[in-house]
Parts: C-alpha cells; structure tokens; sequence
C-alpha cells in the first residue's frame, strides 16, 4: 500500500489499531499520572507517523481519538503533553488543522 493513499478511507485495521492504541495509553496512563504528580511532571504521548487526522472519509484516525478522550479527563487534561510528526508535509498542516477545530484545545 502506498503512503498516498493509506489515509483515503478507515481500514477496519486502522480502527481496530486505533481502538487498542487508545485503549492501552489510557489504561498505561491511568496507572503513571499519580507517580508523575508525585514529582511534579507531566506524560507523554508521541506519534511520529500522525497523518492528517482523519481519513479522506472523514472519520478520525488515532491523533484526534487520543486528544479528544485526553480533554474529557481532568487529569488527562492537565497532565498530558502531545507531540505530533509526519514526514509529509500536508499531513501535518491538516493534523493542525483538525487539531483546531477540536472543542476545548
């Protein structure tokens, strides 16, 4: 599959990735944001191969599920840092785009 066109509809790999992803950063997080309050720091999450943030269908893809779900929990919230790359230009303009328009950023 070529890069071009990995982002033109959702896979049913790419939700169920996507699902596993954020089911396991959140339960992992869960776990370290009380030791991470205990010495003043914050988490992270990192995603290097982002994409444009939703699909050319329009559903979102995992930077936008994990931002999201991050914004509904109070300590998610004031705990998390994000940090965000894709290689092609355009995936990251639309990711910050996307990013945007996400209520509460």
């Amino acid at each position: 599959m070529s890069g071009s066109s990995f982002f033109d509809e959702s896979k049913d790999q790419s939700l169920v990735k996507a699902e596993i992803v954020a089911k396991y950063f959140f339960a992992w997080a869960k776990v370290i944001i009380p030791q991470a309050k205990k010495r003043g720091e914050k988490i992270a999450y990192v995603d290097l191969f982002s994409g444009p943030g939703r699909y050319k269908d329009g559903s979102k893809s995992t930077p936008l599920l994990i931002l999201e779900r991050a914004i509904a929990d109070p300590d998610m919230r004031q705990m998390l840092i994000t940090i965000f790359n894709d290689k092609d230009s355009n995936n990251t303009q639309s990711l910050q785009q996307a990013i945007d328009s996400i209520p509460d950023i």
